[in-house]
């Protein structure tokens, strides 16, 4: 049983230990701090990320997965490739 679960906000990998995902984020390049997919709006500290989910399945399905805990009658779909998700970002010192 897993107590806490925690999420990269970059990635949404999901890791049973905090070492775990400091780790994978001490690795990560500091290019790839933001969204998969290209972005296609920019206001301030605000920005919004268009992501196909034919090019970034596992993104894609791990954000199915969080949007899973907020809403009771959503279905998980695992075939997210006809799909195109839209991610809205805060920047800040660490990333998108």
């Amino acid at each position: 049983l897993i107590e806490v679960l925690y999420v990269c906000e970059f990635t949404f990998q999901m890791f049973a230990r905090k070492s775990e995902l400091r780790r994978f984020q001490s690795r990560m390049p500091a290019e790839r701090r933001h969204p998969p997919g290209n972005e296609i709006y920019r206001n301030g500290n605000l920005s919004m990320f268009e992501v196909d989910g034919f090019e970034e399945r596992i993104y894609c399905q791990n954000l199915c997965y969080i949007a899973k805990l907020f809403l009771d009658h959503k279905t998980l779909y695992f075939d997210v490739d006809p799909f195109l998700f839209y991610v809205l970002c805060e920047v800040d010192e660490r990333g998108f």
